[in-house]
């Protein structure tokens, strides 16, 4: 008989089949052929690389699991912007990033069917299963399939006019067969099995199923698997972990060998054969006594270091597999926790996370964002689906080291606008950020550099250098003089007649740093002014129609019926008391900056509260001022006959002025109060001895503040003494510029943008002394000219 099973020949063996139908079992023909076990060569074959190869289990897992975990999150943009950040998602271009990220983030919608939809995608299956299957799918089988259902896990084709999805699934890409004719693709057939799939077999058209795949270049319709390239590494460490396993469930026992001069009767080779096995027990337990006679040898073979070597394919073939999914040995749980010296001895773990978040899971999600984007247009075109990987927290540490890079680069004088786009901070693009500024006093490094002084130049001043004392002893008044010494122009001393023309340019660089304050009171200003425009116009259609139906109409009072200036000034008070505290902060550590003190610095809250105070009475009084002229105009349009319509026109007429010029001048006025109080207090608690004037440079300035400019740069005083600035021939005390608590009249306050600067002395002889203005160099004044004298003329600002 010639039946051939497992590649043994019955006839060869003398063996006969009953009736030569039935087949023996692989393990009875074993022992029939006396073999320990079937001869198939099979070996230690794998079948099922995610269930037999701990490292396909866990990269593909790791993969999945971290995905799943980013938020998923649907922003509403406008169908043009929609369509531009659909464009642009994934661009390489830092700009479109920073664009996408900011549009998508002001648009996020908390709630909705199409929120609803992605947090549960269908009944089976939950939000985090039903990414971590589409991850899953896609790392074994280069591909994966979704189909959008309604309410009766009915398909829905995703081409209709209007789709109404409600469910949606991802299945088992092997039971998908793609069905081409005449090289297009014409359908989809599924074929589901109820015990295998929650749906039934079906032809599908291509506009019903999302299909997204790798790039496979042997077959076009699917996708390559990333498995076919790590079976090799795989069954490679499947080998070496059988292997393993074979020794230790044999009790780490090699086998051993018995050597005899003599031949064994078959009955003695059978003795000893027993004797061997009962000596052998299951792991865990120790082995019998061995007893043999006859003159056998007994030799154990040791293991060599060839077969010692699966230790280390173990550890190569985990590293072919992680290359092969991009996902860091270290975050599969293999290798141990190091320093990278690349961090500045941060945990290497750390850098292995970011590198796969960025390389790995960013890519992923940009895939499965353009596979899911049918499914969300399906509830607008406006719509956009995103995952928010920024909101990870090693890309919020990521994003923390690269702000601190970038206060170091900030510091070296790079503009904020290129370090923002390198480094992709996410800020908008800044007016004053492609300026390059030095740390200690904002000044601009274009204007702070200086030739190289000629050697032996005898009209080089001599620089100060910096006293071998240690750090911590270093006072900052004496950071101050250190670093302001070194800012000293090559010309060295100069007279009064000749001082800094750079004064302007260090106006209007202070007036770029606040122009985002001044904005922020502005806008705050014009709200409560349309939000009081619609109020009033409201009031006055009620109050005047009741008025004509009574048979006339009254002028006196009609304001006070229509609006209220103590309500305005509240209403105004409350919406500012949160910049003016924004500004006394930011003021205060620019101040503190300055001067060359590293310490963190804020004005003490109970200042806060004094000038807030002291401010409400100023504040309050802008609804006077919006009363006058609302009064002014209605009397105008009473006069004139006007009719509801036209005097409600009057009404928003003013307001617009209001926001055109009103708006602009508390913006100013409140600005430069707070900086100039946070400033000067700063300056105290920093231990700075003298102040200057610096006025404004804009069109409209004042004579008295130009002449406050011109004594007090060249001649600076004492930091509690007051300044004198004149006004229509009178001069009147300021402690700082816009400061009125010691009397100084609202001429010399309103729409102010004069500045304070810090100074300090730094010679003395018999005719002169020299101070160091902080921006400016040194100044000489002659001791015979005192500051009173020269105050007398009195000084001002910008009308």
């Amino acid at each position: 008989m010639s039946e051939r099973i497992h590649g043994q020949t019955y006839a060869a063996q003398g063996l006969k089949l009953p009736g030569g139908q039935k087949t023996l079992s692989p393990d009875m023909q074993a022992w029939i052929t006396g073999l320990d076990v079937p001869d198939n060569d099979m070996g230690a074959k794998m079948v099922s690389p995610y269930m037999q190869s701990t490292w396909i289990y866990t990269a593909v897992s790791v993969m999945a699991e971290n995905l799943a975990q980013i938020p998923f999150r649907i922003s509403r943009i406008g169908s043009g912007g929609a369509r531009r950040i659909r464009s642009l998602r994934g661009s390489s271009d830092p700009r479109h990033r920073q664009f996408c990220q900011r549009a998508l983030g002001e648009g996020i919608i908390e709630s909705g069917e199409v929120v609803d939809l992605f947090d549960n995608p269908h009944p089976t299956m939950d939000r985090t299963l039903f990414w971590e299957q589409v991850t899953s799918w896609d790392a074994l089988c280069g591909e994966f399939f979704i189909l959008a259902l309604d309410e009766s896990d009915g398909v829905v084709d995703l081409k209709d006019r209007a789709p109404r999805v409600r469910r949606m699934i991802t299945l088992d890409t092997s039971m998908f067969w793609h069905i081409v004719t005449g090289h297009e693709l014409q359908a989809w057939r599924y074929t589901g099995s109820p015990l295998m799939s929650p749906m039934p077999s079906e032809i599908l058209a291509p506009s019903e199923v999302i299909h997204s795949r790798k790039v496979n270049p042997y077959l076009y319709w699917r996708g390559l698997s990333p498995l076919q390239v790590a079976m090799l590494p795989a069954s490679a460490d499947y080998a070496a972990s059988m292997f393993m396993k074979g020794m230790l469930m044999n009790n780490a026992d090699t086998g051993i060998i018995a050597t005899t001069e003599q031949n064994l009767t078959p009955e003695q080779r059978e003795q000893f054969t027993a004797a061997l096995r009962e000596r052998k027990r299951k792991a865990g337990t120790a082995d019998r006594p061995l007893f043999l006679s006859s003159g056998v040898k007994i030799e154990r073979p040791t293991v060599s270091n060839v077969d010692m070597q699966f230790l280390e394919t173990r550890k190569f073939s985990c590293g072919e597999i992680a290359s092969i999914y991009k996902v860091p040995m270290s975050v599969m749980g293999f290798g141990e926790s190091k320093v990278g010296a690349l961090s500045g001895g941060g945990n290497a773990l750390n850098e292995d996370k970011l590198s796969f978040v960025e390389q790995n899971l960013a890519a992923k999600c940009h895939r499965y964002e353009l596979a899911v984007d049918p499914i969300v247009k399906s509830f607008g075109d406006d719509l956009v689906g995103w995952f928010d990987i920024e909101s990870l927290p090693i890309m919020q540490d990521a994003r923390r080291t690269r702000v601190d890079t970038a206060t170091k680069l900030f510091a070296m004088g790079v503009p904020f606008n290129d370090i923002n786009q390198n480094y992709g901070l996410g800020f908008r693009d800044l007016p004053w950020g492609n300026q390059g500024f030095l740390p200690f006093n904002l000044q601009p490094a274009d204007a702070m550099e200086q030739p190289e002084p000629a050697e032996d130049d005898p009209a080089q001043p001599d620089m100060p250098s910096r006293p071998a004392a240690d750090d911590d002893d270093e006072t900052p008044m004496a950071g101050m003089r250190r670093l302001l010494g070194g800012m000293q122009k090559a010309e060295g001393r100069r007279q009064n007649e000749t001082r800094s023309p750079d004064t302007k340019l260090l106006w209007q660089r202070h007036m770029r740093a606040r122009a985002a304050a001044v904005k922020m009171f502005q806008r705050k200003v014009g709200k409560v002014l349309n939000d009081f425009q619609g109020k009033v116009v409201a009031k006055l259609n009620e109050v005047h129609l009741e008025q004509v139906k009574a048979g006339g109409t009254k002028q006196r009072g009609l304001v006070d019926l229509i609006f209220s200036a103590a309500d305005f000034g509240n209403a105004l008070n409350l919406v500012l008391t949160h910049p003016i505290e924004a500004a006394l902060a930011q003021a205060g550590a620019e101040a503190i900056q300055e001067v060359g003190s590293m310490d963190p610095w804020e004005m003490p809250p109970k200042e806060v509260a004094e000038f807030l105070a002291g401010r409400k009475q100023a504040i309050m009084g802008v609804g006077g001022t919006v009363r006058e002229q609302l009064n002014t105009s209605l009397e105008e349009g009473y006069e004139a006959g006007e009719t509801t319509a036209e005097l409600a026109a009057r009404v928003q007429d003013v307001f617009k002025d209001l926001r055109d010029g009103e708006a602009m001048r508390v913006a100013r006025t409140e600005t430069n109060l707070a900086f100039n109080a946070a400033r000067h207090s700063a300056f105290a608690d920093a231990s700075v001895e003298y102040k200057a004037w610096l006025s404004s440079h804009g069109p409209r300035v004042r004579p008295g503040h130009a002449d406050a400019e011109e004594t007090y740069i060249d001649a600076p005083i004492p930091l509690d003494d007051p300044f004198i600035v004149d006004l229509d021939g009178e001069g009147e005390q300021m402690l700082y510029p816009g400061d009125d608590s010691l009397g100084a009249s609202p001429g010399n306050i309103i729409n102010c943008q004069c500045i304070q600067l810090a100074a300090q002395k730094t010679g003395e002889d018999a005719e002169s002394e020299t101070f160091n203005v902080l921006g400016l160099g040194v100044m000489r004044f002659g001791k015979a000219e005192s500051r009173k004298q020269k105050a007398e003329v009195g000084h001002g600002c910008a009308k």
